[in-house]
């Protein structure tokens, strides 16, 4: 029985990691051919010229190598500048195809390969009349079926671990939240920072289609680094040209030579301050859904800002990044029933494409959920767990016709 086990377990594992390199395969090779110039221009460095270089840099760059006729110049060719330009070229494609892979296709593939792996598993076994020899020799399909549902489920922990750490990371560079500049906004539970100069913001929402910031305190640090100015604004209006726009804002002014000194309010102040020096636009682009889960759920709890269509959005988002690991189980599920309507006449065709019906059922449920939740038709968050209850119960009741 353990033997049985073992050898379904390890055909699906074998399925699943030939599937998995050969669709990553597929799309490197599109990613290549359709967006090689983003690719090649992606995470290059700012010095575009050797103009544009520090001068030891560009020295080094523009001076040729000293020619020795002892050396012969074959020797100096591996560690020549245009060996070495070619080398980090291939490594920041390779670096930027790997970042575009995990971030915009990890997500949805290993799911898919799940399903394969499965259909493909127990297909095969069919057609083989592996399956019907189990049965007759009184041994329980569920035997053989439940161990490789059990590592579907581990595949989804190790799964949502993944979409932690490797894809979110992705996520982040490809959008450019953590692009390794230390000026960049540092969200908290209800709110995010943004240091830059002598000028300290902080932001509770930032809604980037209507270019407004939310609940904006302005903290600007005198010369000696005492609080020179504080400025505080339920919304602030960002002009295409940097200018920002402050209505009913609240302005403490303080004296920073003298702590003693009395400190001055004003009231419903309007107001209009060139703050582009300070990055407006990297506050706008601030996205909360490129926190980690935990940190994403803390501030959605806080209700931050009053944008009700973002805050949707981030919601959906929410719900989406759980329900999304726990895809490789329910595919998995999902392509149970097909799989096990493959006899020995092979006839591959029918349940395999019963198969690809279903799962584009999937997509289409889940895509259509998501417009009637931004239309407030639906509740936000609920469609992805519909999708996910629809398809193993309609996987359920169709497995109803076989004996485990």
């Amino acid at each position: 029985m353990r033997i049985l086990s073992h050898y379904f377990v390890g055909r699906f594992l074998g399925l699943f990691a030939t599937v998995l390199v050969a669709a990553f395969l597929i799309l490197a090779t599109i990613e290549l051919v359709l967006n090689f110039d983003d690719l090649s221009t992606f995470g290059s460095s700012q010095f575009s010229t050797a103009a544009d270089l520090p001068t030891s840099a560009a020295a080094s760059i523009a001076a040729p190598a000293p020619f020795s006729a002892a050396a012969p110049s074959s020797a100096a060719a591996p560690s020549s500048p245009t060996t070495l330009s070619i080398g980090n070229e291939v490594l920041r494609i390779a670096r930027s195809l790997g970042i575009r892979l995990a971030s915009y296709y990890a997500a949805d593939v290993i799911p898919i390969a799940s399903f394969l792996a499965v259909f493909i598993t127990f297909a095969w076994a069919g057609r083989a009349m592996e399956l019907i020899g189990i049965q007759a020799g009184g041994v329980p399909l569920i035997r053989v079926v439940f161990p490789v549902l059990v590592l579907t489920f581990i595949l989804s922990i190790a799964t949502s671990v993944l979409h932690e750490t490797l894809v979110l990371r992705s996520q982040q560079i490809s959008s450019g939240q953590k692009s390794g500049d230390h000026r960049q906004p540092d969200f908290g539970r209800e709110s995010f920072w943004y240091h830059r100069g002598q000028t300290i913001t902080n932001i509770a929402f930032a809604d980037a289609e209507t270019r407004t910031l939310f609940d904006v305190e302005i903290f600007e640090h005198g010369p000696g680094g005492a609080i020179a100015r504080v400025i505080r604004a339920e919304s602030v209006q960002i002009a295409e040209d940097g200018v920002w726009h402050l209505e009913n804002a609240a302005i403490w002014t303080f004296d920073p030579l003298d702590p003693t000194a009395a400190t001055t309010l004003e009231k419903n102040a309007s107001m209009t301050l060139d703050l582009d020096a300070i990055g407006g636009d990297t506050l706008l682009q601030a996205d909360p859904g490129a926190l980690s889960i935990m940190a994403l759920g803390d501030y959605l709890d806080a209700n931050p800002g009053n944008s009700p269509s973002s805050l949707r959005k981030l919601r959906g988002r929410y719900h989406e990044r759980l329900a999304s690991p726990w895809l490789v189980a329910v595919f998995g599920w999902l392509a149970l029933p097909f799989a096990l309507r493959v006899d020995e006449r092979g006839r591959f065709g029918p349940p395999a494409a019963a198969a690809v019906a279903a799962l584009g059922g999937f997509f289409l449920l889940r895509s259509a959920g998501e417009t009637l939740a931004q239309q407030e038709l639906i509740p936000v968050g609920i469609t992805p767990w519909l999708a996910i209850a629809i398809v193993f119960l309609g996987a359920t009741i169709a497995l109803r016709r076989h004996r485990f």
